[in-house]
């Protein structure tokens, strides 16, 4: 009973504070459950051994639910898997390099539908997990979205403080390298070095970043037509904002209603455009 009573009490305690940093230190639970696909359920009291997944079980059960995605792209349905995979790992304080796995894994998939939820918890745990298990996993490059990600949510002082306290090692990889280049650009409002970087970015940079580029490009907008009175050309708006081409600029532009010079659409109004569109 007093096993019992020490899980349920612990339990609790995940539950109130959501269960992800939550560690079953003073117990030692193993799942016995065999399903590879399992709902994930907020729990209200302590599970018993046959509704957790042992980590054996949750090696097979990540494989399958990874070869469903490749498959079907279903993201619902992937990213509910995972979480219960994530829940039985902290039920049985599982913080091993296959943990490691299974956040990355869940991290990198929400960063592609642009899930910025559920990707900062599984960074928040990462920045845990790489602590405990040295060379294990993709620290450094999950550093470069951990600062792309200060962005995302305008946090500027605690990106100032993580670029200030990079190690050399950190600084010399490319990936941080790219971040803090990333951070400096939009922290000095050097918004054509900021697009500039945007259509380079590495590995999975591009889709963090796909969650606040069109917020900067806005704001950008708002500059660009009080400054370049009175036209401002489609190709300079694309060359500023990072698109690709004109075309790719116009639809962006269509999309705000700005007011061009004639049907051609070869130039925008700046006056026009500002007192009609709201950025």
């Amino acid at each position: 009973m007093a096993g019992t009573d020490t899980i349920s009490s612990m339990m609790e305690s995940a539950i109130k504070r959501g269960g992800e940093e939550v560690h079953f230190s003073d117990t030692h639970l193993v799942g016995t459950m065999t399903s590879l696909e399992k709902p994930y359920l907020r729990l209200t009291c302590a599970p018993s051994p046959d509704q957790v997944r042992p980590e054996p079980i949750l090696v097979k059960s990540l494989s399958h639910v990874m070869g469903k995605w490749r498959k079907e792209q279903n993201y619902t349905f992937v990213c509910e898997q995972l979480k219960s995979i994530r829940q039985d790992l902290i039920i049985q304080n599982i913080n091993n390099a296959f943990a490691v796995k299974v956040y990355e894994c869940h991290a990198r998939i929400a960063m592609e539908k642009l899930d910025t939820t559920e990707y900062n918890q599984c960074q928040t745990r990462l920045i845990d997990l790489y602590a405990k298990n040295e060379k294990v996993g993709n620290p450094l490059e999950f550093l470069c979205y951990r600062i792309l990600y200060y962005i995302y949510i305008n946090n500027n002082s605690d990106a100032m403080k993580l670029v200030a306290q990079l190690n050399p090692a950190q600084k010399a990889d490319e990936d941080v390298k790219f971040a803090v280049k990333v951070f400096n650009a939009w922290s000095t409002g050097n918004y054509y070095q900021f697009f500039k970087l945007y259509l380079a970015a590495p590995k999975m940079s591009g889709y963090l970043m796909d969650s606040y580029v069109q917020r900067e490009r806005n704001k950008t907008m708002k500059i660009l037509i009080k400054s370049y009175k009175p036209t401002l050309s489609v190709q300079r708006i694309a060359d500023l904002l990072g698109y690709p081409d004109t075309e790719t600029a116009l639809v962006y532009l269509d999309d705000l209603k700005v007011v061009y010079t004639n049907p051609s659409k070869i130039k925008l109004d700046c006056k026009l455009t500002l007192a009609a569109v709201d950025l």
